[in-house]
């Protein structure tokens, strides 16, 4: 049995340039060939990493519809049920501060989100978005809609209305200054 180092170290020291050509020549295909292998390994990992990347982004999206698809059925049953009764169970003083600015928002842009909210009134999303949870568990119709995983809000329309014309929330504002 021949040794390979020993024969590559033979291969390399020998003065006969034409073996030692050749030699190194197959030696540098056999570690091209080897290299090439492996790019083709990690160009076929990098596609089937690309592919399910893109699955399941069209996974959240999906989600994203389903989710958005699930509010609107809720405030359907939840409007049919309010109409009868126009009831809206007590805001905190914060909960009326977001609100309030769900509503002002809301008569400036078509939908707004949870960072619009919290930058005008100084405090975190995930805080407010607490809040708009409690305000739509006490009955206020919230519209919510969603895209790329962002949740955009406003007041449904017949519920604005009413609350412009009734003051339904109970948010002492002056009437004038809910007309834009």
């Amino acid at each position: 049995m021949v040794d390979l180092k020993e024969t590559k170290q033979e291969v390399l020291v020998t003065s006969d340039d034409v073996f030692f050509n050749k030699n190194l020549n197959h030696i540098l295909s056999a570690v091209r060939e080897e290299l090439d292998d492996h790019r083709e390994s990690i160009n076929e990992n990098t596609t089937e990493i690309q592919t399910s990347h893109e699955f399941l982004a069209q996974l959240n999206d999906k989600f994203d519809k389903l989710a958005a698809r699930l509010d609107e059925l809720t405030l359907l049953v939840k409007g049919r049920t309010e109409k009868s009764s126009t009831s809206v169970k007590t805001l905190t003083k914060r909960e009326k501060q977001v609100f309030q600015a769900i509503y002002e928002l809301g008569n400036m842009s078509q939908f707004i989100t949870y960072r619009d909210i919290a930058k005008q009134l100084g405090t975190s999303e995930a805080l407010i978005a607490q809040y708009v949870t409690n305000i739509v568990e006490k009955g206020v119709p919230v519209v919510k809609r969603y895209s790329s995983s962002r949740v955009y809000l406003n007041l449904e329309k017949s519920f604005r209305e009413k609350q412009a014309k009734h003051c339904v929330v109970g948010v002492n504002t002056p009437l004038s200054h809910w007309v834009h």
